[in-house]
């Protein structure tokens, strides 16, 4: 199955569509990513379980999307400034000397 990840939506649909059943956005990110199902939500976006199309494995991994709600404007740009700080962390995670 393949999670919508328009917030106002996130109808399941089947694997073998690109675009929403509902909604009708595409189910892949940058072509690439399809989320799979949503593992998690908070105050700042929603992370969903997904799988990487362009890698042979096709491994799994996350997608988090930054979605902030109900947040004045200097809390939002600190959400955002975290974000990007969490993102870049986990991008060094994935670096490994081989």
């Amino acid at each position: 199955m393949s999670q919508c990840l328009n917030p106002d939506c996130l109808v399941i649909n089947p694997v073998t569509h690109k675009f929403c059943q509902k909604c009708g956005q595409k189910l892949w990110l940058k072509d690439r990513y399809q989320a799979l199902r949503l593992i998690g939500q908070g105050g700042f976006g929603k992370t969903f379980l997904a799988v990487d199309l362009d890698k042979p494995s096709q491994s799994r991994c996350v997608i988090k999307q930054f979605f902030p709600q109900g947040q004045g404007t200097g809390a939002l740009d600190k959400a955002a400034e975290l974000f990007k700080e969490e993102a870049k962390r986990l991008d060094d995670l994935g670096n490994h000397n081989e």
